[in-house]
């Protein structure tokens, strides 16, 4: 079968699957980690949503790390990676104004996607808008060709597109996020429930607070052994409160296990995060 052929009834399948469709935990990201021949650099993930509590698949690290810093913003309430520029016939039309070359595959034109298609909570109600995110130098005359095709889609439907430059994404923070996330569910460590984190919480807080000067590895440690619990499980609930944003502190300074780390009840004190 010639390529156009077999790349036309992958993207039509794709599409009649629900690929690129529903939203929150019902979307389905149009490209996957899974898939054969994804254009990525090494760094195909799948990583669980704080916000969807689905699977979200990133094909890049800068991709990857973004999706972390969007996870932490108390206004994003809905994430869409992989996000398709349907129907193709559009992009199309506006690459041939632009007098450019479509993206394509082989030669053949395939569905163009970005990488996120953000829903935020604003005052004025629920917005969506659109990033790219793109290390600078990577921006391309090619890479700038498509994205202004992007640009003018998006445009067209009243939604805000920007390119988010992965040397200005808060280091801090997504290392912070990242060192967490894990614990965002109870589920990842079996031998913590709901319960136990309501028994040793409160006692494990006071530790921190009391030896504010010592490492929270080595607190976490002593407080293991002087609950009687499994190695390691403080610091996972440690991590779990923190991600919950139940307990705060400041997210703008990494969070290390050989540091001490100051925590306070009410987490949203010392945030003050803005999307790009």
């Amino acid at each position: 079968m010639p390529n156009e052929s077999r790349m036309k009834i992958l993207q039509e399948n794709r599409i009649r699957n629900g690929r690129g469709q529903g939203i929150g935990s019902d979307y389905t990201p149009f490209i996957q980690a899974h898939d054969n021949k994804v254009a990525s650099e090494g760094y195909l993930t799948r990583h669980l949503g704080w916000k969807t509590k689905r699977i979200h698949h990133t094909l890049s690290e800068h991709e990857r790390r973004y999706l972390y810093y969007l996870e932490w913003l108390d206004e994003v309430v809905d994430i869409r990676e992989q996000f398709p520029l349907l129907p193709i016939e559009r992009t199309q039309e506006i690459a041939d104004q632009l007098g450019i070359k479509h993206a394509h595959y082989q030669g053949v034109p395939v569905v163009m996607t970005t990488d996120f298609m953000i829903t935020l909570n604003t005052p004025n109600g629920y917005k969506d808008v659109v990033r790219t995110v793109k290390p600078a130098n990577k921006l391309t005359k090619r890479t700038l060709e498509l994205f202004e095709i992007e640009r003018r889609f998006f445009t067209e439907q009243g939604i805000d597109w920007c390119i988010i430059l992965d040397n200005k994404l808060p280091k801090n923070i997504i290392k912070n996020v990242e060192w967490m996330s894990e614990a965002k569910y109870l589920e990842t460590r079996p031998s913590v429930d709901e319960e136990l984190v309501n028994l040793l919480n409160k006692p494990l807080f006071n530790e921190i607070i009391d030896n504010n000067g010592s490492s929270i590895s080595k607190i976490c440690l002593r407080c293991d052994e002087n609950f009687g619990i499994e190695t390691g499980t403080s610091m996972f609930i440690l991590k779990h409160m923190l991600a919950l944003k139940r307990w705060g502190t400041d997210i703008n300074v990494p969070i290390k296990d050989s540091r001490s780390l100051q925590l306070i009840n009410l987490a949203n004190e010392f945030v003050n995060t803005k999307l790009g």
